[in-house]
């Protein structure tokens, strides 16, 4: 009777925690309080390390926190699209051209594939689109194996951004095709070559006007001067050996 009535004076949070759930909650918050007082000694004992492993953890949350989604792929494309729409076909990169008019191609038949891989995300093409009914694109071992993704690998996302379209974009306003009949030394420039700055100024260092020395006057109109008497002369002569 005693220990009823202690039993059932504990209460019903006192009946918990001596339960079999509770018995395992609180054996759980052990083992888990033990292990951070383990880490918390290990961080203090090696800190270097407990950095490194805080800042890979954090930078593996801001990569799958920044993974681009299948909406952010369709408007990068309409948009890459756009912006080379508005150049001339003269003009245009041909490759860039070519490489947003294939997934321009793959996204009206269906064929784009999105897959979110947790740190990064792939865009890849199938053969068929999603609600084909034929046998070829329903039978399973028809379909294409995860060995033959890298051939129809089409983009790959990260960090926020899609970097195979943004580096066919790169220079998307320069036909390439045109330079392909200057020698291979002047196909490309070297980084260093392109001095923008020191450029512009040569280009406009010939509008400015022409400041001479009183010296350089005196010269330049006694050669003038001289010029004119030679010019004389010749006339003279000229004009002495006519009959």
């Amino acid at each position: 009777m005693a220990a009823a009535a202690a039993g059932g004076g504990r209460g019903l949070w006192g009946r918990l925690a001596e339960s079999r759930i509770g018995r395992w909650w609180r054996a759980l918050l052990q083992d888990y309080a033990a292990a951070a007082r383990e880490t918390a000694l290990g961080a203090r004992r090696r800190p270097g390390a407990a950095a490194g492993s805080l800042a890979g953890l954090a930078g593996a949350a801001a990569c799958a926190l920044t993974v681009p989604s299948a909406e952010s792929f369709e408007t990068a494309t309409v948009e890459a699209a756009g912006a080379l729409l508005l150049l001339s076909p003269g003009t245009r990169s041909p490759a860039a051209d070519r490489h947003v008019q294939r997934l321009l191609r793959r996204r009206e038949a269906g064929r784009l594939r999105y897959r979110n891989l947790l740190f990064l995300a792939v865009v890849y093409e199938t053969p068929h689109a999603a609600d084909a009914a034929f046998y070829p694109a329903r039978c399973r071992y028809l379909r294409p194996r995860w060995r033959e993704l890298p051939e129809h690998l089409l983009d790959v996302g990260f960090w926020g951004r899609w970097w195979v379209l943004g580096a066919r974009l790169r220079d998307y306003d320069v036909n390439e095709e045109e330079f392909g009949g200057l020698p291979a030394r002047l196909r490309r420039l070297d980084p260093r070559q392109l001095r923008s700055h020191r450029n512009e100024s040569q280009f406009l260092e010939k509008f400015r006007p022409i400041a001479l020395s009183p010296e350089e006057i005196r010269r330049a109109e006694s050669e003038a001067t001289a010029a004119a008497g030679r010019g004389e002369g010749a006339q003279r002569g000229g004009g002495a050996e006519e009959p």
